[in-house]
């Protein structure tokens, strides 16, 4: 990761992406699922060429960093599991055709290269972003989130790894601000249910979000769109 200098950052003057574990390890997640969509690894592919380009900055919570390191190799395993799972059931269904029909020779074994490619595009992402660190005070606003059931804190859950996260980024985006940055910014989270209520920004966290001009999404495609591309 890069150097953090927050003034220096502003300085770029141009959009910034604050972005969730949960969206990092999507890109490599396993691609059978029925969320998986090819768009958007399209769109994570074009967003880490803009930051490479430049043209977006991107920022890493430290708390994110480490949930990263903790589930990069077991999303990994699961998602080349499933790929071969998907791999025999074809080839399966292939051999069943090949008695019943004349059969045609596949080959899926370019399947097997899937998660190690999606796994170079987030090594992309993670190299080219700021780790923006934690402290003291962001862990003392997490707790306090939690204490008084404030998004993304819910009762019945632990949620002060949500709530550091967030926090780190409300105070990032403070300070940016506090050095003249203008540019859009926007917090990715696929996390919806902590964040949103319908489609809207639950209502404890609006005024946060305002405050720092901060915008949510969902996914990598509506990330691109707030941030101006």
């Amino acid at each position: 990761m890069q150097i953090f200098d927050l003034q220096a950052i502003a300085a770029l003057g141009v959009p910034v992406l604050c972005i969730d574990t949960c969206s990092v390890l999507d890109i490599m997640r396993d691609p059978t699922r029925d969320d998986s969509h090819p768009h958007h690894r399209e769109v994570a592919i074009n967003l880490v060429d803009r930051m490479e380009a430049g043209e977006i900055v991107c920022i890493v919570a430290e708390q994110v960093e480490r949930e990263f390191n903790d589930h990069d190799h077991p999303i990994q395993a699961e998602a080349r599991a499933a790929v071969e799972r998907l791999r025999q059931r074809v080839e399966q269904v292939n051999e069943i055709h090949g008695t019943l029909l004349p059969p045609v020779p596949i080959d899926l074994l370019h399947f097997d290269a899937v998660t190690a490619s999606a796994r170079q595009i987030v090594g992309r992402v993670l190299d080219i972003s700021y780790r923006s660190p934690g402290s003291a005070d962001i862990n003392n606003r997490a707790i306090d989130r939690v204490n008084r059931n404030i998004a993304p804190a819910r009762r019945g859950k632990d949620s002060i790894k949500d709530c550091i996260v967030l926090e780190t980024y409300l105070e990032t985006m403070s300070v940016l601000r506090g050095e003249g940055l203008l540019a859009n910014a926007v917090f990715l989270s696929s996390n919806s249910k902590e964040y949103q209520e319908g489609r809207a920004l639950k209502p404890d966290l609006q005024p946060d979000f305002a405050r720092t001009n901060l915008a949510y999404a969902t996914n990598m495609g509506q990330a691109r769109a707030y941030l101006g591309f």
